[in-house]
């Protein structure tokens, strides 16, 4: 089965993690082994989660929180109302 660079893309976190069926994963990686754009692409995004992981555990700044709040509730408001 052959995949498109999008979804390989739309699977990097399951592969990374190790949670895909072994056939999708085998697929994953075999499109990642002959694709350059994309064997860059999870180079960059192991690199992201390592240095995200490496920073430290600090509360948000309270303007931020509060701006952050106010976007997360107007989508949740825009979801409600397109169910």
């Amino acid at each position: 089965m052959r995949v498109k660079c999008r979804e390989v893309v739309e699977l990097l976190i399951d592969y990374i993690e190790g949670e895909l069926p072994e056939s999708k994963h085998i697929t994953v990686q075999q499109h990642i082994c002959g694709c350059v754009p994309c064997a860059y692409y999870l180079e960059t995004y192991r690199t992201t989660i390592a240095i995200t992981h490496a920073l430290p555990d600090e509360p948000l700044p309270p303007e931020f929180e509060a701006r952050l709040r106010g976007v997360l509730d107007s989508w949740k408001k825009e979801l409600a109302n397109v169910g």
